[in-house]
């Protein structure tokens, strides 16, 4: 891998100069922090061994991403990668099992389903936050309630039907027997500290979050870089990494020689070609992860043309799976309506249409659409546009279909999803409650313009979807599962295209970061010796 071509090596000598300009600074030492850091992006000296009588260097480590987040607030900002950092500086009421998605003590000790609807959980309050107050059943109450009035997370904070405590209880009562539903919760509250919270208002945990977690923030620059530190004070078991530096490199190829030189220490969503450039290297480690994050083409089925079920089902028709995931290699390609990555769920229906060109021409002239009238829409794409949409676009002229692109940026894109202004948009969905009938929410007529971006609304559907949340038999669930993809199927209200896979590439001499079901990356318990 040390023979990569020169003109690669400019490449990444250019970025690697411009990142180093908008650098932050090394952060100041705050209290309890070793106090030293090496900026994101330029070569670090972990883990050297001290010489006798002398304090050991602390050991550094930097890691990049291909976007970044403009808040670390994790439950109000929109890209996940924002939960690289802050899952080392929040703590949650319980952990996820990064393989089953089972529960794990967090700050709650214990746990008990005490009736169809009602959790209780026995907290540990010997936890502590980094401005020195220790953690309150009030803080805990409050983080939870906080979901009810933050946009991205209103319905899921409004299936809390009661939430109290006595002494060190805390129970949970939920709107319905959703067995789901303290699950969804519990994914994405983190504990913060209600006083810091009031006294700052909400903007002091965008840029300088106060969690119980083992690091503390240091330094934060929005949409480019972050700095956590090693909290001293950390009441539990210490982190060995002492300081993580993370900062934005969109191009894959230059994340990737970054890594090669040892500039960084961890990267992630790189293309199969380098991921096999890293599988070569003797100084690289690699892994693959399977993710339930997939992408899709919504529909709005409230307004034209996409309110003619016709028109949906003609163009899905026009669609090449196969062919979209091929070009960028290593995507795969998913042909269900629901259930990513649960299989024992998922069912391919019949009624969902294949890829035949010709079927999807026939179809948008029985709806008067041809060379004197042709189909015209527009695609709303957040940042960068994807080869296989193009690809799309060409097979769509094919068939007198005039497809244009609408490339915003990502807050502008946010707010297009949520008003609903748009005829298709592209974009990621997320298992935000990390179980199977989360994935129920794409669909589901309450959740419309948050989880249901298409707007679908099918009676016989949404009793479907009502039952199955609260259903504990299996039998009868899959039976209901069944049933309620062939009538998405039959509607089409979205086009699944792939299932993300999370490729990471990492030193040798990094091990032990954990990487979830849904990509989400975590430091906590990693150990980097050099």
């Amino acid at each position: 891998m040390r023979k990569k071509s020169v003109v690669l090596l400019l490449v990444l000598a250019m970025a690697l100069s411009l990142a180093a300009c908008g650098q932050p600074s090394t952060p100041a030492a705050s209290p309890g922090s070793p106090g030293t850091s090496t900026s994101p992006g330029t070569p670090a000296s972990p883990g050297t061994p001290a010489s006798p009588g002398t304090p050991a260097e602390p050991v550094v480590i930097n890691a990049a991403w291909y976007q970044f987040p403009n808040s670390l607030d994790p439950v109000a900002e929109d890209i996940a990668i924002c939960r690289y950092m802050t899952d080392q500086v929040f703590d949650r009421l319980v952990n996820f099992d990064p393989e089953s998605n089972d529960w794990l003590p967090g700050i709650a000790k214990s746990w008990e389903r005490v009736g169809n609807d009602t959790w209780t959980f026995d907290i540990n309050l010997d936890y502590k936050f980094h401005n020195g107050d220790m953690l309150t059943m009030d803080d805990i109450v409050f983080s939870i309630l906080r979901l009810q009035t933050i946009p991205k997370t209103a319905d899921v904070g409004n299936l809390i039907k009661d939430l109290s405590y006595e002494g060190t209880t805390l129970k949970l009562v939920a709107v319905s027997q959703d067995a789901s539903i303290a699950h969804r919760i519990l994914s994405v509250a983190n504990i913060l500290n209600k006083k810091y919270v009031e006294a700052n208002g909400d903007e002091a945990l965008f840029h300088k979050p106060v969690g119980t977690g083992p690091y503390v923030v240091t330094e934060f620059t929005p949409g480019d870089s972050c700095t956590i530190e090693k909290w001293a004070d950390h009441p539990f078991e210490s982190p060995q990494i002492d300081v993580i530096n993370f900062s934005k490199i969109p191009e894959t190829s230059t994340r990737y020689m970054a890594l090669e030189t040892g500039s960084l220490q961890f990267t992630n969503q790189l293309t199969p070609i380098e991921l096999q450039f890293a599988d070569d290297d003797p100084n690289l480690d690699t892994m693959r992860i399977q993710t339930r994050l997939v992408f899709l083409l919504f529909f709005n089925t409230t307004r034209a043309p996409f309110d003619n079920v016709n028109v949906r089902r003609a163009l899905i028709h026009s669609f090449d799976r196969e062919g979209f995931c091929s070009l960028a290699g290593g995507r795969r390609a998913h042909e269900s309506t629901l259930f990513c990555g649960y299989d024992d769920l998922t069912h391919f229906s019949s009624n969902l249409p294949n890829y035949d060109v010709d079927k999807a021409r026939e179809m948008l002239e029985a709806e008067g659409y041809n060379a004197a009238n042709p189909l015209r829409f527009t695609l709303t794409i957040n940042s960068t546009n994807d080869p296989g949409l193009e690809m799309w676009q060409s097979t769509l002229r094919t068939i007198g279909v005039e497809m244009s692109f609408n490339i915003v940026e990502f807050s502008v894109f946010i707010a297009t999803e949520g008003s609903g202004d748009f005829d298709m948009i592209y974009t990621p969905n997320r298992n935000n409650g990390e179980c199977a009938v989360g994935d129920l929410d794409r669909y589901d007529i309450n959740l419309m313009g948050t989880r249901n971006n298409s707007r679908y609304s099918n009676p016989r559907a949404q009793e479907l979807i009502e039952a199955m949340r609260i259903e504990n038999d299996q039998v009868k669930m899959r039976e209901m599962a069944v049933e309620l993809q062939d009538i998405i199927a039959q509607d089409v209200p979205q086009i699944a295209i792939y299932l993300n896979t999370s490729n990471n590439a990492f030193d040798k001499n990094l091990s032990g970061v954990v990487v979830d079901r849904n990509g989400i990356v975590n430091f906590r318990k990693a150990v980097y010796n050099k």
